[in-house]
């Protein structure tokens, strides 16, 4: 029997958002997020999200399984010693694609490197998604603010492994609010959060990646939008709400973030 008056747990929210959820369950829940707005948006990131990866590695469903991978012709082979972790090893990458196609989690597949654009699309989503649930939040968008900027970028770059620096776009209308590290499907990432003088909002997103380069592409998830690249194997996203013009932010801050070389 579901007891409807334990508190609303994490596990149960992903469940609410994939829509797999007992109606009973599904009803406190819903009751649970009435009166939590943020978490209310927080979940409706996840769907967004969710939903902008399907659409963006959907031809993958199209593609034939490798022959490589066809379990009847691994079957008919001698599960032994080299052969059975050969087999295993096999077995796992076959599973992990149903999972990852049957759930939606298109970024498994851009971790394996399969296409450098499909990596950027998956690094504009996670920027998009950090945006919805944390950068558009009006009580809690970082975790440090303005006056801890050298606590900040040391936090960031300790957990990304490698230096930062906080883009200046003063000249453009935006001060730094703060930011704060965050975790992925595929590892450490951080955002820095800049407001504007009528309380509009950006989000500068950073993480490293497998590529060393890729160009700069549109981003667009529910309201948010904005764009993303590769640069020396760190990502980049710049997102907004709305149609708000982002594409000079993003120029200024690769401008700002080219490495030296």
């Amino acid at each position: 029997m579901t007891d409807l008056n334990r508190p609303v747990q994490e596990d149960e929210l992903h469940a609410y958002a994939d829509d797999r959820l007992d109606p009973a369950r599904r009803a406190e829940v819903e009751r649970h997020l009435r009166s939590n707005p943020a978490l209310q948006r927080r979940i409706d990131g996840w769907r967004q999200q969710a939903e902008a990866l399907r659409g963006a590695l959907a031809f993958r469903l199209q593609e034939p399984v490798p022959a490589s991978l066809n379990l009847g012709r691994l079957l008919e082979q001698r599960i032994t010693g080299r052969q059975w972790r050969l087999f295993a090893t096999r077995w796992r990458v076959a599973a992990a694609m149903v999972l990852m196609l049957g759930v939606g989690a298109a970024a498994g597949w851009t971790v394996r490197g399969t296409q450098r654009m499909g990596e950027v699309t998956r690094l504009g989503m996670e920027a998009a998604a950090a945006h919805t649930v944390f950068g558009a939040d009006p009580a809690h968008p970082i975790e440090l603010g303005p006056d801890h900027e050298a606590e900040l970028v040391a936090w960031i770059g300790r957990e990304l492994h490698r230096p930062v620096q906080v883009p200046d776009l003063r000249a453009q209308g935006y001060r730094l609010m703060g930011g704060r590290v965050l975790s992925t499907i595929i590892g450490p990432a951080a955002m820095l959060v800049y407001d504007d003088a009528q309380g509009g909002r950006i989000t500068v997103f950073l993480q490293p990646m497998r590529s060393d380069v890729a160009p700069m592409q549109p981003v667009r998830s529910g309201a948010a939008n904005g764009y993303a690249w590769i640069d020396a194997h760190m990502g980049y996203g710049v997102i907004s709400d709305g149609d708000a013009p982002v594409h000079g932010l993003a120029d200024r801050v690769r401008q700002a973030m080219i490495p030296e070389h």
